[in-house]
């Protein structure tokens, strides 16, 4: 299973940085860096040098900052950050907003903080995807849905990290999305959904994923603030 659930993170990672634009003067902010190696690929793949991130870990971050990353030590879970409206260009979040407790403050701090025109690239799990779905049948616990206080996940034999130990570090999910929810979250906060892409299907074939968004593990979407 974790080979499988590999596989799908790497697909969620790529179509995250299909969905981003080529531009070299674009100020870029990346909510929930860590220790910046996929902020690095965002940053190649933009094409800009001037790329911000955030994160609460300040091991991490300063990895981060080797990376050219100019970083910022900011728990995403209190408000507002510490950043100017309409200051960014591109925001970026990956498999975060997932482990936030507030969610549509998180996504209205990004919609301030963008500039008219610019755009935001979320990925998260999702809790509609069948691997939960098969795993609720069965009567354990989704496979998206993590604990605190040193476990990972209890209740799913079937999860690759049943009774894993947590790293002190790592923040569970506390907020699992479906993919018709963060689009209509996206809206109500202001956003025009441009593109939503599912990564990760039980049926392992780019074509599922393509018909059946709605049920992939993996939910990554694009949206704009208008000008």
């Amino acid at each position: 299973m974790l080979k499988l659930y590999n596989k799908w993170s790497n697909r969620e990672k790529r179509a995250f940085l299909e969905l981003l634009e080529y531009n070299p003067r674009a100020k870029v902010l990346d909510l929930g860096c860590g220790n910046g190696k996929f902020t690095l690929e965002i940053k190649r793949k933009i094409g800009t040098r001037l790329v911000y991130g955030v994160d609460i870990h300040e091991p991490s971050l300063r990895k981060a900052s080797k990376h050219g990353i100019i970083v910022v030590k900011h728990d995403l879970n209190v408000f507002p950050y510490p950043f100017n409206s309409n200051e960014f260009d591109v925001i970026v979040s990956r498999q975060v907003i997932e482990h936030l407790y507030y969610p549509v403050k998180f996504l209205k701090e990004i919609h301030r903080m963008l500039k008219p025109g610019g755009y935001v690239v979320i990925s998260t799990e999702n809790l509609a995807s069948w691997d939960n779905i098969i795993a609720l049948l069965l009567g354990y616990t989704p496979f998206s849905m993590e604990f605190d206080e040193g476990l990972v996940k209890v209740g799913n034999p079937l999860s690759p990290h049943e009774k894993r130990l947590r790293d002190n570090y790592q923040h569970p999910h506390v907020r699992i999305l479906t993919y018709r929810g963060l689009i209509e979250l996206m809206k109500f906060v202001g956003f025009k959904v441009e593109k939503v892409v599912g990564s990760g299907h039980i049926f392992i074939t780019r074509l599922f994923e393509e018909i059946d968004r709605r049920h992939c593990r993996f939910i990554t979407i694009k949206a704009r603030k208008e000008q």
